[in-house]
């Protein structure tokens, strides 16, 4: 690695990732248990991919492994791609793992295994592009481990080692796979030997050699010196291994207790070279020496001695012999000091040594040497992630004590699931088991509150307490869980081993459940937690001070007294710091930082610094040459935007990474993302207390003086740029989508607002919902922006050759710090928080930003307002869009989402480039100002806030002039509003005064239409409509035309809005339209009642018109004919218009109320609503309805005898039946002036008698002659009123009727009764003037009824004397009448002639 000798490192684990789901399987070989026999320490590791020569889905891609007794876990991590089934555990039956080694050819990897009892080679393909041609995306998620099981107990995949006594049980062992990948090596160390086992890739065949000196004395021999001493081992036994191919040969390195490197030869089993790499005084340590392989040339040696130990690095040398054959020979190359700690693991690089220490307290170090050159050996110690600090955990009064501690354990990353589980375990102290993993955090967090709870009731049960008391129990027990989370975090966490990643230029730190990588430390990072080689730190930092080396060591030692500092600062100063930063409040801000400066520690209740401590910093801060510069320089490193610079379009940071999702993202992993999140949490974390401790040095030197110092003032800008930053990375959020997500994001579409270009919240369900809100960023849009804002800069700058992963990394920390920066010209971050629809967040955001931040400060006002507007708080965002409004044209953000998709937008868009010099002309500004109206009115009315709505369109339509065409559109927008709240009357107003005519009429037509909804015919009839009122009225019959006439109240209110305006021919037309349309489309039971109603109204409309206006045009019904004539054609001419008088709507109610009464008595009426009112009228009749048929005859001129003959039948019918089932009809009929009888019979022949006298034409016997013929045909009587009636209008059609229907006796009786009448006797009971006289004219004789009936009489009078009796008396009559005729007709004669003659008399004397 190519990196500085005095670059320090830290710690990063990766934290919040989704719980590990491990594949297990077991290999059983059949061998002994040798668990019992061995105590084998656990070790761990890691192996990189050879990314260079892989496709791209193998960069930064791992694995790394741990062991215990017979158990191998293997993890395969790539920061780029999130893996599936990643994870594999191997237990190897009864067989503790000695050594662990991976290999990489070009198709796949191989893991090679030692156990105590057998060797094993595993092969994991890798994926080739042709066999993902078809599956790309999961051919790129799927882990090696990923369909593995199957494959593993093969028997060519392993080989059992020979020995079952356990003596003969190895401590140790070494394997190595060739480069041709033929053959896999395996040195085994026994007790008593050293073996060679060389396995076949191909069959699994393996070949076991002993590797031993040619010495006479055999080895159990040279451990019998020991025995017999009480040591159980020698000198020369091995206690490290490796392997190492130099020109296709493969050869053993050993290192023996004595501290003596041998390299032994696999193909002869021969000793080549020995090296004795001891110091002269050095006496064997406690700790084992161990042995790490560099290169295949170059290893490094850690002996350890009894009061120091070193490293050693020695190399394989190549020597050519007198006789020209090469030789190889070991050559020491340097001896290195280590730590007086102890080793837990290391590894060495061509130019570095890496190291994990454990000192006596169990800390754990990681120490680096630089060894690419001479004169730089000196150890750089690495930041590693400290345990959580359980002082933290504060409960103020007031605060419930479950709430603080669980904000605090689960807090996104701070504990892991498995430790939370193990520690409610503990706490619980019972075997109730779980699942945990089924249980997601949420589920999680109410186990253990219920623990908790159940604990607290357990000591609460026997006792009562106060509130304090419980309080004080509650606090206890949380701390109990929280101390039990603490221990399990604190052993999980603990460094098994370290390995260098190769390809990735990082080291790996495997802990017992997780790993962590090392990355290089910033300047200011290396400062704070490592404060080693400061020298070193000042040459690099002399080319920012302008090569002024003075300048860098007074920068040098000021952040060496910053350091000092921050050590001084105890934790509550610096937790009510904090909150004080949260509060947002300056004021309380300053008079803290006056308080710790105060050196009072007494009156500030430990907020105070010590005055000892005021007056050491104070010293050392003036005793800093140049601190004005050096205070200039760290203000100029922590500065991560610079102002004058202008941002880029931030499109295209979304495009110009979209490329990278091919292959997977440059760290878009969940362990990728992550990595990120924590490396800037922990910059910002050092970065905001180098701030914090520079304000108050600055203080310090101020003597609490103000903030006068544009250096205090720009330090205290970036203070709270910084906690912002932390504030981000620390801030919690859900994974899941929040239940008003989806009703929010709505509303900004519908206005919008967003555009839907990505999604903050994943579909996929976590077992850990929690995360930060800069994970969540990273994930959905912040990591390719970064991305491509590195590509950009990489362009630019013709950078040929890749970056490590560790500068990379920072490079894109730097990237996402710009994006995240609340001075930053960029909106990314804040573009992408408005689009997350979490309010609180919002808000928190906004509110940590006010009173400093000037950049995009109306933005964030506009996300406030809007969030505000989504919570239900609508009176504080009108206030806030009111003061936003004139900056539409000011910030990015506003512009893009205000004006997006205007005509606008093109036309200001150089507003935003970077050479920008025009302004916006007034008109444009006051265009961008109505949109942004437009914009938050349709905000407000999809909130139903029509007053903030109003008030909104009355400050728009303010500034606009009186002929600008968007007046119109807000005077609609206030009517409409108007409109939805009630106000009608301001409503009419509203568009009254619109400008646009169209509007106008549409507008009249809304509020019609609300008004009869609500039924408001009271304003509707009252409302001042003046030049409207022509439009009013079409708009009203428009909608009683266009509604159902069954509902339809609008023909009633136009009825009586015309009939109030003194119209009368206009009020009749529209109920008879009313009339009309329930003839028509109406269906209702009640729907002739309103249509007689309706008729009615409008005769008595039209009565009250003048005559000569008294008349209605309508249209022609299909159904209807009117013809109007023959046009040349022949047919007939039909016209669309028809028009009715009085008397054709009377006609009309008369069929009407004809209808009505018929649909009281038949179903099936309805049916006959076309038919004729001749066709209705002996309906009714059949009914019982005569009244009602007759009234209906009358009107329409058509016969009524059918009705009379159907009268006397029902008569005839009820005098013939006695049962009272006649009343149901009459009661039908009009009674009321008839007296009442109470003999149904009596009462309808009543009936008839008053239907025929009032029906009866004078000179006519029409309806007289029906009934009779009806009750003769019947063969009834004659009733005496129709009898004398009869006679005295037609006795003579009366007796035809008789002798018809031959009643002859009755008839021989009217006969005689008529003669009488002739000759004199009772004459006025007959229809005759006078009698039979000389002096009266002459009479009508009926003769040839008479004569026929006499004829009938004597035909009857043979069989039956009565008929005989009858014949003669008529016979007598007709004689006696015919003999007074002819002396009648005699005298008359005589009379005529004597008035002739006397007439010639008078005549002949004149």
């Amino acid at each position: 690695m190519s990196i500085n000798c005095t670059v320090s490192y830290r710690e990063v684990v990766p934290k919040n990732i989704n719980p590990e789901e491990w594949l297990e399987a077991e290999i059983n070989t059949g061998t002994q248990s040798t668990l019992q026999d061995i105590k084998s320490l656990g070790k761990s590791g890691a192996f990189c991919y050879n990314s260079p020569d892989k496709s791209p889905q193998y960069r930064n891609r791992f694995i790394y492994w741990r062991t215990y007794q017979d158990i191998l876990e293997l993890s395969e991590v790539s920061l780029d791609i999130t893996l599936l089934r990643n994870n594999l555990r191997l237990r190897f039956t009864d067989s503790a793992v000695l050594n662990v080694s991976l290999s990489e050819d070009d198709t796949s990897i191989t893991l090679l295994v030692a156990t105590v009892s057998s060797i094993h080679r595993i092969v994991f393909p890798l994926p080739t592009e042709t066999s993902a041609a078809g599956s790309a995306l999961d051919s790129q998620t799927q882990s090696i481990f990923f369909d593995v099981i199957a494959h593993l107990k093969e028997r060519s995949m392993y080989h059992v080692l020979d020995g079952s006594v356990a003596i003969n049980v190895p401590q140790l062992a070494v394997s190595h796979m060739c480069e041709s990948g033929v053959e896999a090596y395996f040195a085994v160390d026994y007790q008593s030997k050293l073996m060679l086992h060389v396995m076949s890739c191909r069959t699994g065949n393996t070949v076991s050699h002993e590797i031993k000196e040619p010495n006479l004395m055999p080895r159990f021999l040279h451990n019998l010196k020991g025995a017999l001493t009480g040591r159980g081992e020698t000198v020369e036994s091995v206690i490290s291994l490796a392997f190492s191919q130099i020109e296709g040969s493969i050869y053993l390195l050993v290192l023996y207790r004595n501290n003596e490197l041998r390299l032994w030869s696999t193909a002869t089993l021969q000793s080549i070279s020995t090296l004795n790499c001891a110091s002269a005084s050095g006496i064997q340590g406690l700790q084992n020496s161990l042995l790490r392989k560099i290169d295949e040339y170059n290893f490094c040696i850690f002996l350890s001695y009894e009061k120091n130990s070193d490293f050693v690095c020695c190399s394989i040398v190549s020597n050519l012999s007198e006789s020209n054959t090469k030789t190889l020979s070991l050559v020491l190359q340097r001896r290195v000091c280590a730590h007086n700690m102890d080793l837990v693991d290391f590894h060495a690089t061509q130019t570095h040594i890496w190291s994990l220490w454990c000192n006596a307290s169990c800390e754990f170090n990681v120490s680096t040497l630089f060894i690419g050159a001479r004169n730089a050996l000196e150890w750089v110690s690495s930041a590693l992630e400290p345990s959580p600090d359980r002082f933290c955990v504060t409960t103020e009064q007031g605060v419930d004590p479950k709430e603080a501690y669980c904000s605090y354990i689960f807090h996104p990353g701070r504990f892991d699931r498995n430790v939370i589980a193990k520690a409610l375990f503990m706490f619980r102290r019972g075997n109730v088991l779980f699942d945990i993993n089924q249980l997601t955090m949420n589920m999680l967090k109410e186990q253990v509150c219920q623990a908790v709870e159940d604990e607290i009731q357990n000591e609460l049960k026997e006792y009562v307490v106060s509130d304090d008391e419980y309080l004080e129990i509650a606090v206890r027990l949380w701390d109990h869980f929280y101390s039990c989370c603490e221990q399990y975090h604190i052993k999980f966490s603990e460094p098994t081993g370290l390995a260098v990643l190769h390809s990735m230029e990082t080291v790996c730190i495997v802990r017992r459940q997780s790993f962590a990588l090392l990355r290089p430390c910033e300047m200011l990072e290396h400062l704070m937690l490592i404060g080693e080689h400061n020298d070193a730190v000042a040459k690099f930092v002399a080319p920012y001070c302008r090569n002024d080396e003075t300048t860098a060591k007074a920068f040098v030692e000021l952040m060496t007294v910053n350091n000092q500092l921050e050590k001084y600062l105890t934790d509550t100063i610096k937790m009510d710091l904090d909150k004080k930063f949260y509060q947002r409040d300056d004021n309380v801000v300053q008079n803290m930082l006056k308080q710790i400066i105060s050196g009072n520690d007494s009156q500030y209740d430990g907020i105070a610094l010590p005055t000892n401590y005021i007056n050491d910093i104070h010293q050392k801060l003036l005793a800093i040459p140049n601190l004005d510069a050096a205070i200039d320089v760290l203000l100029d490193l922590l500065a991560i935007v610079d102002v004058e610079a202008f941002a880029e379009a931030k499109a295209g940071y979304v495009s110009g990474a979209r490329f990278l999702q091919s292959t997977g993202a440059l760290f878009g992993s969940d362990y990728g993302i992550s990595i990120l999140a924590e490396t800037v949490k922990q910059i910002a974390t050092i970065r905001f207390a180098v701030c914090r401790n520079l304000l108050i040095m600055q203080y310090i030197i101020c003597n609490q003086a103000g903030l006068q110092n544009y250096s205090m003032v720009t330090n205290m800008n970036f203070l709270n740029s910084y906690y912002t930053l932390v504030w981000v990375a620390e801030c919690p959020i859900s994974l899941n989508t929040p239940v008003n997500f989806e009703p929010s994001i709505q509303r900004l579409t519908r206005a919008q607002l967003f555009t839907g270009y990505t999604r903050p919240y994943s579909s996929q369900i976590r077992l850990n919902s929690q995360t930060t809100l800069l994970s969540l960023f990273l994930q959905s849009k912040g990591l390719f922006s970064a991305l491509s804002m590195l590509l950009r800069e990489r362009k630019e700058g013709s950078q040929t050759k890749e970056a490590s992963i560790s500068q990379t990394l920072l490079e894109v920390v730097n990237f996402i710090n710009q994006i995240l920066w609340p001075e930053a010209l960029n909106d990314l971050f804040i573009e992408w928080l408005f689009g997350t629809c979490h309010h609180i967040i919002i808000q928190d955001y906004v509110r940590i930003l006010n009173g400093w931040c000037v950049e995009k400060k109306y933005s964030r006002s506009f996300m406030l307002a809007v969030s505000l507007l989504d919570c239900g708080e609508p009176d504080k965002a009108l206030q806030i869009f009111k003061s936003v409004a004139e900056s539409v044209v000011t910030e990015s953000f506003l512009y893009e989402h205000i004006l997006k998709n205007t005509p606008l937008y093109k036309k200001l868009s150089k507003l935003f480039n970077k050479d920008a010099s025009s302004l916006a002309t007034p008109e444009q500004h006051t265009q961008a100002v109505m949109h942004f109206y437009l914009k938050v009115i349709q905000l407000f009315e999809q909130h139903d806030a029509g007053d903030y709505v109003i008030e909104l369109a009355q400050l728009a339509m303010g500034r606009l002039p009186k002929d600008d065409p968007q007046l119109p559109m807000f005077q609609s927008i206030l009517f409409n509003n108007h409109l939805q709240l009630g106000h009608y009357e301001e409503a009419f107003h509203a568009l009254v005064v619109n400008a646009d005519v169209s509007r106008r009429k549409d507008c009249l037509r809304q509020l019609v239409i609300v008004l009869f909804q609500c039924k408001r015919f009271d304003l509707l009839m009252n409302l001042p409509y003046n030049f409207l009122q022509d439009e009013f009225e079409y708009i009203v019959e428009s909608r009683a035309r266009s509604l159902s006439i069954d509902q339809n109240e609008v023909y009633n209110f136009l009825y009586s809005f015309q009939a109030t305006k003194g119209n009368m021919r206009k009020a009749g037309t529209v109920m008879y339209e009313q009339a009309m349309r329930l003839q028509v489309d109406s269906d209702a039971p009640n729907a002739l009642d309103k249509r007689c109603s309706s008729l009615l109204v409008s005769i008595n409309c039209l009565n009250l018109v003048d005559e000569r206006y008294r008349w209605i045009a309508k249209p022609r019904i299909a159904d209807e004919n009117h013809a109007l004539g023959m046009d040349q054609t022949g047919a007939e001419i039909v016209p669309d218009v028809v028009v009715l008088e009085l008397k054709d709507i009377r006609r009309e109610l008369l069929l009407a109320e004809a209808l009505r009464e018929l649909s009281h008595h038949r179903k099936d009426a309805h049916s006959y609503e076309n038919a004729s009112a001749e066709e209705i009228g002996y309906l009714l009749a059949t009914c019982g309805l005569y009244t009602a048929a007759l009234r209906l005859a009358c009107g329409h001129e058509f016969s009524v005898l059918p009705i009379f003959e159907s009268l006397t039948a029902a008569c005839i019918s009820t005098s013939e039946d006695k049962s009272n089932d006649a009343w149901s009809w009459l009661q039908n009929n009009d009674l009321a002036d008839l007296t009442h009888r109470n003999s149904a019979a009596d009462m309808a022949w009543s009936l008839l008698q008053k239907l025929v006298e009032d029906n009866e034409a004078v000179d006519s016997t029409n309806i007289r002659k029906s009934v009779v013929n009806r009750i003769l045909t019947l063969n009834a009587f004659i009733p005496k009123w129709l009898y004398d009636s009869y006679k005295l209008s037609n006795s003579r059609e009366l007796l035809y009727l008789l002798v018809k229907h031959n009643r002859l006796l009755e008839a021989s009786e009217l006969a005689c009764e008529m003669i009488s009448a002739m000759l004199g006797a009772g004459s006025e009971y007959f229809d005759f003037k006078h009698s039979l006289t000389v002096t009266n004219p002459q009479l009508a004789f009926p003769i040839n009824t008479i004569d026929l009936l006499m004829h009938g009489l004597k035909l009857n009078g043979a069989q039956q004397t009565e008929y005989q009796l009858a014949h003669d008396e008529l016979e007598e009559q007709v004689t006696r009448y015919v003999e007074t005729l002819q002396r009648t007709t005699e005298d008359k004669i005589k009379l005529a002639t004597l008035t002739e003659r006397e007439n010639r008399q008078q005549q002949r004397l004149a």
